[in-house]
């Protein structure tokens, strides 16, 4: 008596189906790792934000700075910090943003960027996260002849609406200072850049920090720990009403009609 087996109709129904359901499956599976990634970053953040709130208090409240002896601006902050941190921890780098192999002083989206001393003798690691250096304890030796003293923020307790002023966040570079060249209290000159991976501007400093690391479709942005040290998801957009220094309008970005780079159009305005 001959075995029935499969014909090859019934073969190619069952393979079909598996595609259906691997089509249906597939990105969901990828937004759920997606999640996972983005739950991993503000975890990572929030232990920076216990580091910060550590040091501050034994600091008179002030956060980290630049170093006498030092010579890589934006990124000496990093350097009292790591007395903090387990000397095998991995919290430097966001999931999403994946470890290079090939040093780069700058990163991007989705790759970590390097700090380290212009001779990379003293100090060299792979970060995906930046510091808003208008938090800085004193003023950044390029900075010194401006009215930093005046608008940046001298402590942790500095701000009334402290839940507002950004500190460490996801970032393509150790640290910037949003609107340095601008008309204090006007953030028409803190432009978009062209592109979400263009050249980071250090006297602009906002394209440091907009992309869209974490989030998906409009809701975009990157994880954000703040004066108050509370951590939460900013929409790309939202940055531009974010208070990066004193005084500064927080109203959005009005230059040029409020027209955003056609790169940002598609992101929620917040």
């Amino acid at each position: 008596m001959r075995k029935k087996g499969f014909t090859l109709i019934e073969l190619l129904v069952v393979i079909a189906i598996i595609a259906i359901l691997l089509s249906i499956l597939l990105p969901s599976l990828n937004k759920v790792k997606q999640v996972a990634r983005d739950v991993v970053c503000r975890s990572n953040i929030k232990q920076w934000s216990l580091i910060f709130a550590m040091y501050t208090q034994e600091n008179d409240g002030k956060f980290p700075g630049q170093i006498d002896g030092l010579n890589f601006d934006r990124g000496e902050w990093i350097v009292p910090l790591r007395d903090y941190m387990e000397t095998d921890s991995d919290i430097s780098l966001c999931p999403t943003a994946k470890k290079d192999d090939v040093s780069n002083m700058y990163g991007s989206t989705f790759t970590a960027h390097e700090i380290s001393d212009p001779s990379a003798s003293y100090f060299k690691e792979k970060c995906s996260y930046g510091v808003n250096c208008w938090t800085f304890a004193e003023p950044l030796r390029f900075a010194k002849n401006t009215d930093w003293e005046n608008i940046h923020w001298k402590k942790a307790t500095a701000a009334r609406n402290s839940s507002n002023v950004p500190v460490f966040m996801d970032s393509k570079y150790r640290g910037a200072v949003p609107h340095y060249n601008g008309t204090n209290g006007n953030p028409d000159t803190i432009a978009p850049t062209a592109t979400q991976d263009a050249q980071i501007n250090w006297a602009s400093g906002m394209g440091t920090f907009a992309m869209p690391r974490h989030g998906g479709g409009s809701n975009a942005g990157i994880n954000v720990m703040f004066l108050d040290l509370s951590v939460r998801h900013v929409y790309i957009k939202e940055l531009w009403r974010l208070e990066w220094y004193k005084g500064m309008n927080i109203s959005g970005y009005t230059n040029n009609g409020g027209t955003w780079p056609q790169w940002m159009q598609k992101y929620k305005d917040r």
